[in-house]
Formats: C-alpha cells, structure tokens, sequence
C-alpha cells in the first residue's frame, strides 16, 4: 500500500487505481470514456474514431460476436484452431482443472506449464521445469490469485466477460537454443491482412523484464513503444 501522499502526488494514476476498482458498475460506455481521458490525455470520440486506440474501444462497445470467447479461451480455442489448420499446430493440453487445488500432480510429467484460461499471461502462467523441486503449494497460491482476475471489468474487454475459469496443463515447451526464452509473436491485422507484428522477449526470463519489438509486415523495426523497453539484441526473423 502507497502512502497517501504518494496517491495526492499522481493524481491521475490514482484516479486510474480509483476507477479500476469502483468502476466495474458503470456502464462500458462511460467507463471507457472515463478511463480513456485519463490515459490518453484526449477525450474518446465514439461517433467517428478516427486513432487506432479509439477504434479499439469502439470494437470493445460495438463488436461483441459470441466466437470471441471462445478464441480469448485458453482451452477452447485449441479445438477452434485444429478444425482451421490441424491439431499438429496445437501444443498439448495434458489436462483441465476447474480449480487449482483440484490438480493431479501426479499426471504431470517432469516438465509442464500451467495457465489459467480465462485471463491474460504472466501471473496466470505457471512453469515447472523439474518435478522433484516444484513448489506445488507456491502454484497453487499463484493460480488461486489468478482465477479471481477479472479483464472484462477493468478493461471492459467483452470477449473475456463468459469465459470459464478454469486451470489447463500443457506440454513444456523447450526455447531454441539461442533463446533465453520463448519468444512472442503478436500480429496485428487490418481488413484482413497482417500489417505489423511485435515480438516479446524475455517474458519469463529471471531477472529480466519482458521486451516489446515492433515491425512492419517486411521485420522493419517500427519506432513504437508499448511501456517496455526494446531488446538489446534485436530479434531475428523467423523462418
């Protein structure tokens, strides 16, 4: 806890703070309008949005098609992906808890991941890299928090509203070898066609905080920022 003369010295992280926690009853309209302007610095226009992030708050109101709880699901969207392009590409669900204290550890193998299905990364990912000095009790308490987060009320992403809070298992997956970590590849796509992408490194690396890479379509390093530092070494495309 901040002392209070932390929150009166930024006023607008603490309005932020305020909003997040006794918001979640207004209405997504105003909320977003509220949460907009103290982010942003400029008042949303809903009626004609003409910035990238403007238009996102337009599709978060207007854009609520049932598939997207399905695909922002953790475990139901494997079944999605493997019936467009084979389950070949899916990694291996090696089982599905409703709650964490419910977990067969026994059923795990020496390696594996856990994730909750219902939220975003990092707190709700839990990794095991050798069985015999897991801390199981450390697990437990980390997905408990996680199962109470909640993206539809302090984001007003709808697509996460309905999804089921559950804990899914999956195969460990081994980073290249000249990777510290899994890299993260996330495109953004405009009328269908991909027109830039980021790549997040060091998301799970010990004592490092995670890198925001962006590129266009071409792995032309972009000018963009998003709250994290760029990687000291810059990635390499992919094959």
């Amino acid at each position: 806890m901040l002392p209070i003369k932390e929150y009166l010295s930024h006023p607008k992280t603490t309005a932020i703070i305020i909003l997040q926690h006794f918001g979640k009853w207004l209405p997504d309209r105003i909320y977003l309008k509220i949460m907009f302007r103290l982010k942003m610095g400029y008042k949303l226009n809903l009626k004609n949005p003409r910035t990238f992030s403007e238009k996102l708050q337009w599709l978060k109101l207007y854009d609520r098609q049932p598939l997207y709880t399905q695909l922002v699901d953790k475990f139901a969207v494997k079944e999605y992906v493997a019936g467009m392009i084979g389950k070949d590409y899916i990694i291996p669900t090696l089982g599905v808890w409703d709650k964490p204290e419910l977990i067969d550890w026994d059923s795990l193998p020496d390696q594996f991941v856990l994730k909750t299905t219902h939220g975003g990364g990092s707190t709700g990912v839990v990794i095991c890299k050798d069985k015999s000095s897991f801390d199981k009790e450390k697990a437990i308490e980390n997905l408990k928090e996680s199962m109470k987060q909640d993206i539809y009320s302090i984001l007003k992403e709808w697509p996460y509203k309905n999804v089921p809070r559950r804990i899914i298992a999956e195969k460990y997956i081994s980073p290249a070898s000249n990777h510290k970590d899994l890299p993260d590849y996330k495109f953004f796509c405009f009328d269908g066609e991909v027109k830039a992408l980021f790549v997040a490194t060091d998301r799970n690396t010990p004592g490092e905080d995670v890198k925001f890479d962006f590129f266009d379509a071409n792995f032309e390093q972009l000018p963009f920022r998003q709250g994290h530092d760029h990687a000291k070494v810059m990635p390499v495309k992919p094959k």
